[in-house]
């Protein structure tokens, strides 16, 4: 009997083999001819659910930045749930800088210039990872550990800035030229209530910027 067809199982399989292509070979050198070979199937099959390779890709971060903001939400109802919201925003935010976890950051690398990757990174900063985020200060200044008013705008800032202006592959800068640009981000978020950047958080901020140059440069 044969087997009945699954649009989802399908689309599912796609991203999955790409999202692996574009992981170990880079975006660029990941042909759609890789994804037909990985896939075992035909390209018109791919084309019916994606127009081209630059689709799938988008496709493939969206459903990886997905897994990571489950993971974080899954962080917050479990084991986080007992911590002030300045220790939980301390948390997430050590837990977003791995190298070996963070899978989104390597594969954007190689695109992190495109001005359509930068505006996509600033809409999901700003319209799906800053209202967590925002929550979370607002439990802080409930339970006393942060003292913004603006929790909304704050959470808004603190990411465009972590994600553009401290990304040296967007603007270039040496890793001194980036301590002093967390320092300040550090200055900031400090005067305005969500004091949670630590030094140990930016020093592992810097280690972690320093891995991702390796690996695009192909060094690790």
């Amino acid at each position: 009997m044969q087997k009945k067809y699954n649009p989802k199982q399908t689309v599912e399989k796609i991203l999955a083999i790409s999202g692996e292509l574009f992981l170990t070979k880079g975006y660029d050198k990941t042909s759609m001819q890789d994804i037909v070979n990985g896939l075992g199937m035909s390209k018109g099959a791919i084309f019916h659910h994606f127009r081209s390779k630059e689709e799938i890709f988008e496709a493939v971060v969206k459903r990886m930045t997905d897994e990571q903001l489950d993971m974080f939400k899954n962080m917050i109802s479990n084991e986080l749930q007992n911590l002030s919201g300045k220790e939980k925003l301390q948390k997430i935010f050590s837990a977003s800088l791995s190298v070996n976890e963070n899978i989104v950051a390597k594969i954007l690398m190689p695109q992190i210039q495109e001005p359509r990757v930068i505006i996509e990174m600033a809409r999901f900063s700003v319209n799906i990872s800053a209202p967590l985020i925002a929550d979370i200060i607002r439990e802080g200044i409930e339970d006393g550990s942060l003292t913004t008013k603006y929790p909304d705008e704050c959470a808004e800032v603190v990411l465009l800035l972590l994600n553009t202006w401290c990304d040296p592959m967007i603007f270039e800068c040496d890793m001194p030229t980036l301590r002093k640009r967390l320092k300040y981000l550090q200055y900031l978020m400090s005067v305005s209530g969500v004091d949670i950047l630590t030094d140990e958080l930016i020093e592992k901020s810097i280690e972690f910027t320093e891995k991702l140059y390796e690996v695009k440069n192909g060094n690790n």
